[in-house]
C-alpha cells in the first residue's frame, strides 16, 4: 500500500476532480496491490548488494563482523555474477584498508598515523555508503584508493 498515492487520490477527490466512484476504484486499486515482505526485499539483488556495502559499518560494533558479515553475504549468494562483483568490490576495500590500516599503525611511532588512522575510518564510512547508494541504483563501482587484489569486469572506475 502506498501512502502517497492515497494521499493523492484523497486529495483529487476533494478538488472534484474524481468522482466517489472514480475515487472509490482507484482506491481499491491501490489497496490491492501485493506489498512485499522483507524477505522478498532482501532477496532482490540491488538490496542485497547495497546491505552487503552497509555490512561493514558492522565493525563500529565488533571490528570483526566488519568483514565477517560481507564475507558471508557474499559467499552465501555468490553465484549472482552481480553480488559476486559486488562482493570482490567490497573485499578489495576491506583488504586495502587493513593494509592501509597497518602501515599506517606503524607510523603512528613519528604521529603522522594518527591523521592517516582517522581518513581511514572516515573513508572506509564514505566508502561503504557511497557503494551503496550505487549498489541500490545497479551501479558496480570500485571504491577510490581500493587495491584491485580481486579482478572485475564490468566496474565503473572513480
Amino acid at each position: 500500500m502506498d501512502l502517497q498515492q492515497l494521499e493523492k487520490l484523497n486529495e483529487l477527490r476533494e478538488k472534484g476532480i474524481l468522482s466517489e466512484q472514480e475515487y472509490t476504484e482507484q482506491k481499491q486499486k491501490i489497496l490491492s496491490q501485493p506489498t512485499i515482505s522483507l524477505q522478498q526485499f532482501f532477496l532482490q539483488t540491488n538490496h542485497y548488494t547495497m546491505l552487503m556495502h552497509l555490512a561493514q559499518l558492522c565493525a563500529f560494533i565488533l571490528p570483526i563482523l566488519g568483514w565477517v558479515v560481507p564475507l558471508v553475504m557474499w559467499l552465501s549468494r555468490n553465484e549472482d555474477a552481480t553480488i559476486d562483483r559486488h562482493g570482490k568490490v567490497v573485499f578489495n576495500w576491506i583488504l586495502s584498508f587493513v593494509l592501509y590500516f597497518f602501515i599506517a599503525l606503524l607510523l603512528t611511532v613519528i604521529l603522522i598515523g594518527f591523521p592517516i588512522l582517522l581518513a581511514l575510518v572516515i573513508c572506509s564510512i564514505a566508502f561503504s555508503v557511497l557503494g551503496a547508494i550505487k549498489a541500490k541504483e545497479g551501479i558496480i563501482q570500485n571504491y577510490p584508493l581500493s587495491i584491485r587484489f580481486f579482478r572485475i569486469d564490468e566496474v565503473e572506475e572513480t
